[in-house]
């Protein structure tokens, strides 16, 4: 008897190679699965200028990245005073400080590192968290990235529709596969539950989103769908794959929907060397603990830090273009 329906993972004809860049953007389901490919050491850099969460701010922090051209411009008209910070209508918070320049300055190297790292690429994951967005109420159709806690009446709040997701996603497709000829393109819907928007916004609000991937992907033959949501929803269904707040999924349903992504998108030589740079990685932060003699203690750490550097250099020696212990 089954008391489970269980994802049954398709392989897509989209294969990624594990030795090839991948640029992911979007909720923070993409640090998730950013942070699980960069400790198989597969190069992947996740949310770069920050979290976003909604499809036209994730499209609006790529166009600036692939031209830009007027990137500072784009900040500078972005950075606002709150209180005694300076933070930016384009990112989170993690570009806040107390001096103008400072803020300015990190952001642009956000940007121009994104812009970089896009051209290195051939993977690119988008992640959709939410279609509602937050618009500057004196500036009426300037949708920000992140409210850093201005007050409520600042913006207009509103939710996205299909045709206008897909409108914007299909002409910004149009100019990556322009400028990125063979860069991949994953989307896929975050699992992580916004209950802010209550439980009929949310549901509604992913339900475009799903509507809105399906449209993209029909009509970009570069773009495929993968079903981190569905998976969440529909196959682990169950309050014990989520952390406490009862919102986020938890470390053991991240690792199952990583894995059922490397089954999708990934060669069983992939996988192999992923579960080898998995390794590589475990071996370099592990730690002996030995009880006693601290000499001893202090030998055998030396020794198995040795080891595992040696094993580390073995492996990018026979693969170059994996993650790199200084990135």
């Amino acid at each position: 008897m089954k008391f489970r329906t269980e994802y049954d993972a398709h392989k897509s004809p989209k294969l990624l190679n594990p030795e090839e860049p991948a640029v992911l953007i979007g909720s923070c389901f993409t640090d998730y699965i950013g942070n699980r490919m960069r400790f198989c050491r597969w190069r992947a850099f996740p949310n770069i200028t920050g979290t976003l969460y909604n499809p036209a701010s994730i499209a609006n922090t790529l166009r600036i990245a692939i031209n830009c051209n007027n990137v500072l411009d784009c900040i500078r008209e972005s950075t606002v005073r709150n209180g005694s910070l300076w933070v930016s209508w384009l990112t989170d918070s993690g570009a806040t400080t107390y001096d103008l320049h400072d803020t300015t300055n990190r952001i642009f190297h956000g940007f121009i590192r994104l812009h970089n790292r896009l051209f290195e690429a051939r993977t690119l994951i988008v992640t959709f968290g939410t279609a509602w967005v937050y618009e500057l109420r004196e500036h009426p159709g300037y949708i920000v990235s992140n409210c850093h806690k201005f007050p409520s009446d600042t913006f207009i709040r509103r939710r996205l529709t299909v045709k206008e997701i897909t409108e914007e996603w299909n002409t910004l497709l149009k100019l990556i596969a322009k400028q990125f000829p063979n860069l991949k393109i994953i989307f896929t819907v975050s699992p992580v539950r916004h209950l802010k928007d209550g439980f009929e916004g949310n549901s509604r609000s992913k339900a475009i989103l799903q509507l809105a991937c399906e449209e993209i992907c029909s009509a970009n033959p570069q773009a495929d769908y993968f079903p981190s949501f569905e998976i969440m929803n529909d196959d682990l269904r169950d309050y014990r794959f989520y952390t406490s707040d009862l919102v986020h999924p938890s470390d053991s349903a991240v690792d199952y929907i990583w894995n059922k992504f490397q089954e999708t998108f990934l060669s069983e030589e992939s996988r192999k060397l992923l579960a080898e740079g998995e390794k590589v990685t475990k071996r370099l932060s592990h730690r002996p603990i030995i009880h006693g003699n601290s000499q001893l203690a202090e030998y055998i750490a030396s020794l198995e830090e040795s080891k595992a550097i040696d094993y580390y250099n073995a492996f990018i020696s026979a693969h170059p273009t994996m993650l790199h212990i200084d990135e």
